[in-house]
């Protein structure tokens, strides 16, 4: 009804799969109202995938990466990981008032380990198999028994609903069975509150934990991980994080488990007690510098800038400049002109895409075809390609052509030397390299061609979908990273 308006859609809960959501009666109605969007969000790219995946299903629109197409209409999903307000808990921290707090809990519990748990009362949140992991550890390690305690929030939330009503005395059930099973006279397994708390005394509590566990069965983000690197200054701590929280894609120096499996949370916390404070500062820095700089604000601005770009995107496809008998004027132009500039594209168009790229290779017809060109003096060929200058000059170097390779990185004029762009670096290549290699070892049949200034990753023999899959990850996984470095992504074809 309003083309004009601008609007963006961010989703803060997990998109469901198609597998699920095609069950909601009104499933077409909702993804219609979802897709009057420009831009829709999502906190990862698990569920601008899900989105993505459904919308195709149900609706008759096509999608073209994170882009999906209806009646000529672009709407852009995204991925756009939430992030918090770090100076605040960060300035927190470093308070007189919590400092003094920590160091007075410090000086009464000296051989203590605490582990910390923070959650609103919700059945997502895995606080009962928490409880259990817990109980496990203390089965299984009565060493630890006198020498850790689990400090566990939960915030008041809908307990009027019987689903969580239920859950709440389960939980209270779970922390009174534990601790009359575990307690001594100087010693309490659990610390039990079912309230909420002051930012500085939820400060507090981040800044005096030395681990903080965080496994909820399924969430979106998740700040309460966020929170606790932001209020360690001092970088040690060890967060223990599911695999089903978004922000697990982030911060991927956590040690990682699965929710569901009990004897992973119990071993987390074992490794999580044990951890060297080197590692445990290597961790954290490498965190809160993450935390640091993917903050609310930048949130806020990239999913803003986003929004602006597809607007001003579709409102350059809203004119359309059609030309009839395109190709008989082409012709005319061509036979009429005295100089002819030609740019040929190399894979794709001069040869056809194969399995593996050395096999691409020109034969006699392409020869042939370019030698023919050549004998009209008007016709300047250019060859350009993305390969590497190196291959050009082993195919072409012969033929009186100019050569274009790595996409403008390097160029040749015909019975010249190579020239290379001025200050075109390689410095970035292995922070890069590190993260390809990563998917690469993921993914079947993928590898990673490198050049001279660019690294290419090739997934042409992966199986159909999980290519596309992975190359979608990598896009999101190196968006933010290149434009921090100043490169540039480049989608190719499969």
């Amino acid at each position: 009804q309003k083309p004009q308006s601008t609007i963006g859609f961010f989703q803060h809960i997990p998109f469901p799969s198609y597998e699920i959501f095609r069950l909601i009666p009104w499933r077409v109605e909702l993804l219609n109202g979802l897709i009057g969007a420009d831009l829709l969000g999502f906190h990862t790219y698990d569920d601008a995938r899900h989105f993505i995946s459904t919308a195709t299903r149900l609706l008759p629109v096509n999608a073209i990466s994170n882009v999906l197409v209806n009646k000529e209409r672009q709407i852009v999903v995204e991925a756009f990981p939430m992030g918090i307000d770090f100076d605040k808990f960060d300035e927190l921290a470093n308070s007189e008032t919590v400092v003094n707090d920590v160091k007075e809990f410090e000086d009464s519990h000296k051989d203590l380990t605490t582990i910390l748990s923070i959650d609103r009362l919700d059945y997502s949140k895995g606080i009962f198999e928490r409880l259990m992991a817990f109980e496990l550890l203390l089965q299984s390690h009565p060493a630890y028994i006198e020498k850790i305690s689990l400090y566990m929030v939960v915030v008041p939330s809908r307990d009027t609903v019987a689903q969580y009503k239920e859950l709440k005395e389960q939980i209270d059930q779970t922390v009174g069975k534990i601790n009359s099973k575990y307690r001594t006279v100087d010693w309490n397994p659990i610390y039990y509150f079912y309230r909420s708390f002051p930012i500085e005394t939820l400060s507090t509590f981040y800044a005096t934990a030395d681990i903080c566990l965080v496994t909820p069965m399924r969430d979106g983000m998740n700040l309460v991980s966020k929170e606790y690197i932001a209020s360690r200054p001092n970088e040690t701590g060890v967060l223990i994080l599911s695999e089903m929280a978004g922000s697990s894609k982030e911060l991927t120096e956590a040690i990682i488990v699965n929710p569901n499996n009990l004897g992973d949370i119990m071993q987390a916390i074992v490794d999580g007690i044990n951890m060297p404070l080197e590692e445990q500062q290597k961790r954290m820095k490498a965190m809160r510098a993450t935390v640091k700089k993917f903050n609310v604000k930048h949130w806020v601005n990239n999913f803003m800038q986003k929004l602006n770009e597809v607007k001003e995107y579709q409102n350059s496809l809203s004119t359309k400049h059609a030309i009839k008998n395109s190709s008989s004027l082409i012709l005319s132009k061509y036979k009429n002109a005295n100089d002819r500039v030609l740019f040929l594209d190399y894979d794709g168009t001069l040869v056809g895409f194969a399995g593996n790229i050395d096999d691409a290779k020109p034969d006699e017809e392409l020869y042939d075809l370019i030698s023919k060109l050549l004998e009209d003096a008007k016709n300047r060929i250019v060859i350009v390609s993305g390969r590497q200058h190196t291959t050009l000059e082993k195919w072409f170097g012969h033929l009186p052509v100019d050569l274009i390779a790595e996409h403008g990185a390097w160029h040749r004029t015909n019975g010249d030397q190579w020239h290379s762009l001025p200050l075109l670096t390689d410095q970035w290549k292995q922070d890069i390299n590190a993260i390809l290699e990563t998917y690469t070892n993921r993914t079947p049949g993928s590898f990673i061609e490198e050049k001279s200034y660019s690294l290419v990753w090739h997934y042409r023999k992966v199986e159909e979908g999980l290519g596309e899959l992975r190359a979608n990850e990598i896009t999101s996984h190196l968006r933010m990273l290149v434009a921090d470095k100043g490169l540039q992504l480049m989608p190719g074809n499969k």
